[in-house]
């Protein structure tokens, strides 16, 4: 069997051009001879030559192309598309309305709570409960972005998955996600999340989770391709380690948990959660000085909920507009929810280890990261042999 097969020189190439950004942000090299490198590695990787020789062609041409986007661009955003803004300004007024009438059918802090799970806005939630969920690790259940959206998708699938089946559970995710895009407004922000979220389901969808991995690294390309300079912003990094967890370590735990008698939606949500946190903790630690220590205890508490929440909330806004009498009514069926979310966040909150303050300096975290990446490799690699053939 050949070790690295197209799809794995196809990863190769995008995280190359993706570290060829980097390097472009830090030294600057004349073009005429960048564009003579990189088209002689492309000529010597097409050549025919043996696998050593075309993985470091195509490493450096993919890294020389990285180099090049960025003294093009200078790291800026260069598709610019003026119907994309002019829709993006109406979903922001649909998105206004929305929360104005969630406002008027739920007390505070609930009101602000279920504007914040349905659409990413936390504008008008208390500070203090703001300051609970970062302790406890729900941040994510109110802000739409890359990360959170990913492991929402990803929780959503492993509760409904049992008892609606694949295909149905796909289609109320990949709804989710539009619905998501559609009431935040659509920023470039939640686009990128929708992207991240869609590698799962398409991955899931192939029936061959293990392309998901391509697919991410194409997304992320694709992104960088367009937009060069996130490949520094905090969001998109989290996005990308969250997403590669769940793709890579939550397998492996949630295998290893099945030794313990709990649910299998649990086992699921607690795999995802605990991949998701592991892989993205060097990040946070670097970036936050943060750690939440109870984070997988208050997911489990909280994530299986909102799905349900989502659902009951959805349908709650479309009858704000339609039959605002009924709509305010079945608004209120989310309050014991939201209700329950705010209670977990400020007992775990109220524990002295809840969370802890750690700083990393940011070449430690890089290397740690590395090690989780190999180490996850390593992992899922053993999981797959014992589980099934590697096409990864």
């Amino acid at each position: 069997m050949r070790l690295w097969t197209p799809s794995r020189q196809f990863i190769l190439f995008w995280l190359a051009l993706i570290g060829g950004v980097v390097i472009g942000n830090y030294w600057q090299f004349p073009l005429p001879t960048l564009l003579w490198i990189g088209a002689l590695w492309l000529l010597v990787f097409i050549s025919g030559q043996v696998w050593k020789i075309e993985l470091l062609a195509l490493s450096l041409f993919g890294a020389t192309a990285g180099v090049i986007l960025w003294q093009l661009t200078n790291g800026e955003s260069w598709l610019h598309l003026s119907w994309l803004i002019q829709f993006q300004e109406i979903l922001v007024g649909v998105r206004d309305s929305i929360v104005e009438k969630i406002f008027l059918a739920l007390p505070e802090p609930h009101g602000s709570l279920l504007a914040g799970i349905l659409l990413g806005n936390r504008v008008r939630l208390d500070r203090d409960l703001l300051e609970v969920f970062r302790l406890v690790g729900l941040s994510h259940i109110i802000a739409v972005s890359g990360y959170n959206l990913t492991i929402l998708t990803a929780n959503i699938r492993s509760v409904l998955k049992p008892a609606l089946g694949r295909k149905i559970t796909l289609a109320v995710a990949a709804i989710a996600v539009v619905s998501f895009v559609l009431l935040s407004g659509a920023p470039p922000s939640i686009i990128r999340a929708a992207v991240m979220a869609g590698i799962l389901l398409w991955g899931e969808y192939l029936g061959r989770p293990q392309r998901s991995l391509g697919a991410l690294a194409l997304a992320a390309g694709v992104i960088v391709l367009f937009q060069p300079k996130i490949i520094f912003d905090i969001g998109f990094q989290l996005s990308i380690a969250a997403t590669y967890g769940l793709i890579r370590l939550a397998p492996v735990i949630t295998h290893t948990l099945g030794s313990f008698k709990i649910p299998d939606w649990l086992k699921l949500v607690l795999g995802e959660t605990l991949a998701a946190t592991i892989m993205t903790a060097p990040l946070i630690m670097a970036v936050f000085e943060r750690l939440a220590i109870v984070s997988p205890l208050s997911n489990i508490l909280v994530v299986p909920l909102i799905p349900l929440l989502m659902a009951i909330g959805i349908g709650s806004v479309v009858l704000l507009f339609v039959f605002p009498a009924v709509g305010s009514v079945v608004t209120l069926l989310t309050w014991p929810i939201l209700q329950w979310i705010i209670f977990v966040g400020e007992k775990l909150a109220s524990w002295q280890f809840a969370s802890t303050n750690v700083s990393l300096p940011g070449l430690a975290s890089a290397g740690i990261m590395l090690v989780f990446f190999i180490g996850a490799e390593i992992l899922n690699h053993r999981y797959q042999n014992r589980e099934r053939p590697i096409d990864a």
